[in-house]
């Protein structure tokens, strides 16, 4: 990542934004709940799935998965990761009993083949390079490790994200944080270009916990990936 790069997400990914996806993902783990089916769906897979190793949330922000994590697997098992420093910092503070790492040059090297399974939850679509994104985090897995990722299902690009981009045209920055508009095929095809075979998926709706379908009220599509076999992604 270039410096420019870094320097433009730190100016748009800033503690105002922190605070607004934390207050988001409060509503949606206690008003509205969805946010909870999806966190308790990925745990209780991984619980199911995953070889008992470590496991570590990707793009963790306010740490809210970090803590759900810990409460199924134990604290000493969650690691947490992000790029944003201040995210990071915070989130050693609020849940010390967990390790959580600043990525940087070097990090997916240093850590390479150490998790049985990675989180990666609403980050896929705010990158510019995602197949290069999930090749550098599928680096991170033990051979049978497990990547679960979830995406915003919109119907608009940005729909899901409205707060905060209503925040950064309040300060001047007119960019929609979601790069692009996932649906299950889309996502597939970048998954399968970096070398990942998917398991199993899972819609989560806005309303209804029961409801697994492709529907306009979808919160959220989660994919269950692993390494495809022969291939490296490179």
């Amino acid at each position: 990542m270039t410096d420019k790069i870094k320097n433009n997400y730190r100016s748009i990914y800033n503690l105002p934004y922190q605070y607004t996806i934390q207050a988001k993902v409060l509503f949606g783990r206690k008003v509205m709940r969805y946010k909870q089916w999806e966190m308790d769906h990925i745990a209780g897979y991984l619980e199911t799935h995953a070889n008992g190793g470590t496991i570590i949330d990707m793009g963790c922000s306010t740490g809210h998965m970090v803590e759900v994590l810990s409460e199924y697997f134990g604290h000493n098992r969650i690691h947490g990761a992000d790029i944003h420093l201040d995210s990071v910092n915070r989130n050693r503070t609020n849940f010390q009993l967990n390790q959580f790492h600043h990525i940087q040059n070097g990090f997916y090297k240093e850590n390479a083949g150490r998790f049985s399974a990675v989180t990666l939850m609403h980050v896929l679509e705010h990158v510019d390079q995602p197949i290069q994104m999930l090749k550098d985090v599928k680096h991170l897995l033990t051979e049978d490790g497990i990547l679960a990722l979830s995406v915003p299902q919109e119907r608009i690009r940005g729909d899901a994200a409205v707060f905060e981009n209503l925040l950064n045209i309040g300060r001047g920055k007119f960019v929609n944080v979601h790069v692009r508009n996932y649906n299950y095929g889309r996502l597939a095809q970048d998954v399968h270009a970096a070398g990942l075979d998917i398991l199993s998926h899972r819609y989560i709706h806005g309303f209804f916990p029961t409801v697994n379908d492709k529907r306009f009220g979808n919160y959220s599509l989660i994919l269950y990936t692993k390494k495809a076999p022969n291939k490296n992604g490179a």
